[in-house]
């Protein structure tokens, strides 16, 4: 399948906050059937051996269910994880809030533009799901450029792969599991993923070592790597 890149939904400024509440809602129903959260749980989890105390921050966070689901993981397991999520979407961060309060999750929230903001720092760990596909090649070098360059110790990168079959499973669960939007912009982020072959590429392009790309189900792959 070839890339095409088509605007998106939730990428307008003029979504209304109704419909970009339901489609985070759809989001993370889709993240939770996909166990976004494990992907990225299963990479950090080996880091926190040796730390008393593992600085995670998720960008572009949406919903922040993943953050949420970690701080979960977290709490069931006994380990400590300082958990922070960000997003340029002021919808986003209020349903985020919102969502961490219903379930007692403690996460500290701020609004975040990755073009245009300075990285934070102090974070062992900079994560990002499902966001990297709406990037194009040069937005994607200079978005890992970025944040590696911020990660104390990795980045880990958590995203869609472009396939036939993955674009006909998104189709059909984001009907199924989303909302109107999510059932458009589904198949869409498909169309606009990175091969894993073209994401490794990208990684090299943006000047990250000790790079690391598997494949991931469903059709998802984990890229990790550090500044150099």
């Amino acid at each position: 399948m070839k890339q095409n890149r088509v605007p998106e939904i939730m990428d307008s400024s003029d979504i209304s906050p109704e419909s970009h509440h339901r489609a985070l809602a759809a989001l993370e129903r889709i993240n939770h059937w996909s166990d976004s959260a494990g992907i990225v749980w299963r990479e950090i989890h080996p880091m926190l051996e040796n730390k008393k105390v593992l600085r995670v921050l998720d960008v572009a966070t949406g919903g922040g269910d993943v953050p949420i689901a970690l701080w979960k993981l977290a709490h069931q397991t006994g380990v400590k994880l300082e958990i922070a999520g960000c997003d340029k979407s002021s919808t986003a961060m209020a349903h985020a809030k919102a969502n961490a309060e219903k379930h007692g999750a403690s996460i500290d929230w701020f609004i975040w533009d990755v073009f245009t903001d300075s990285v934070p720092q102090g974070y062992d760990v900079i994560v990002s799901s499902l966001f990297m596909h709406h990037l194009d090649s040069s937005q994607a070098v200079a978005f890992l450029k970025k944040l590696a360059g911020g990660a104390g110790q990795r980045l880990i990168v958590n995203d869609l792969r472009r396939s036939t079959i993955g674009w006909l499973l998104a189709a059909g669960a984001a009907c199924v599991l989303g909302s109107r939007v999510v059932c458009v912009d589904g198949p869409r982020s498909v169309r606009a993923a990175y091969t894993m072959a073209e994401s490794a590429a990208l990684a090299v392009q943006a000047g990250l070592a000790n790079v690391k790309i598997e494949p991931r189900f469903p059709f998802r792959f984990v890229l990790s790597g550090s500044r150099t």
